[in-house]
């Protein structure tokens, strides 16, 4: 009856807790080339700009590109567990 208590005060109300999320900085592990137009789809030399697949900020072509090889190191897959994946996959099946 923790409604009806808090209505004729026998209980104290809880206070509420506001929760904001964590937020960490984009790695920008992910990014999609975009071109200005159809005829220069898949050229790499003609890539207009970049936009991040996990936050959406755009970066200009330059910056998406210095973004880019800077998160190689951010987000390289240590080989040691790959291998041990594979390994595993293997047993099961």
């Amino acid at each position: 009856m923790g409604i009806l208590d808090r209505l004729f005060g026998r209980k104290p109300a809880a206070v509420a807790i506001e929760e904001k999320p964590i937020e960490k900085e984009c790695p920008h592990g992910s990014m999609a080339p975009h071109w200005e137009g159809p005829e220069d789809f898949g050229k790499r030399d003609l890539v207009s700009s970049y936009v991040c697949d996990g936050c959406g900020k755009a970066f200009s072509r330059e910056e998406g590109e210095r973004v880019m090889a800077a998160a190689v190191e951010v987000v390289r897959i240590d080989e040691s567990l790959r291998k041990t994946a594979e390994e595993e996959a293997a047993k099961q099946h």
